[in-house]
């Protein structure tokens, strides 16, 4: 049995309910946002992926870059931190399409693209993974790309995160995190 690549495109305006209804299904993996404040992050963001699946949108992968007016304090501690940067703000599949690589498909993407500007091979291209609570496949699967840890985060609420990088244009197997 051989398995498609999967189909991954820019974000259109027509996807947007779809991939609302696929963020909500991933909380507490990813933030809940309401129609409207993903509306705005998708027009706030460097990229929207989309991937696609037989019935549609499966997938989507949201990135920004520190230029982005955001006031995410996952956002802001890289702010902090970096001069110039990427940031996955959120990657969240439909749970019926996971297990089908789309995760990987919408990051090699993202990579890709970035990478095709050689000044933006050595940035680095962040991300969060929540440690409270918990999400071990998460920081497997990004494990799995290359992302190492640079930084750790406790809030207020008792959440916690655990913050990831690597350089655009690294091996994924090498990890090297800028």
């Amino acid at each position: 049995m051989t398995t498609a690549t999967p189909v991954i495109r820019p974000f259109e305006p027509a996807d947007l309910d779809a991939l609302h209804r696929i963020n909500e299904a991933s909380v507490p993996n990813v933030g809940s946002v309401t129609l409207d404040r993903l509306r705005a992050l998708v027009a706030t963001s460097l990229t929207t992926l989309v991937a696609l699946g037989p019935e549609g949108p499966a997938g989507l992968l949201v990135c920004l870059d520190e230029s982005a007016d955001y006031d995410s304090p996952n956002f802001v501690w890289l702010k902090q931190r970096y001069p110039r940067f990427f940031y996955v703000d959120r990657i969240a599949l439909d749970p019926a399409a996971r297990g089908r690589a789309l995760g990987q498909a919408l990051y090699e993407t993202l990579i890709a693209r970035l990478a095709d500007t050689p000044s933006h091979r050595d940035l680095p291209l962040a991300c969060e993974v929540n440690t409270e609570p918990a999400n071990p496949g998460s920081l497997r699967f990004h494990a799995r790309l290359g992302f190492r840890e640079i930084g750790t985060q406790t809030f207020d609420d008792g959440k916690a995160v655990v913050y990831l990088a690597r350089a655009v244009g690294a091996d994924s197997n090498k990890g090297t995190a800028p």
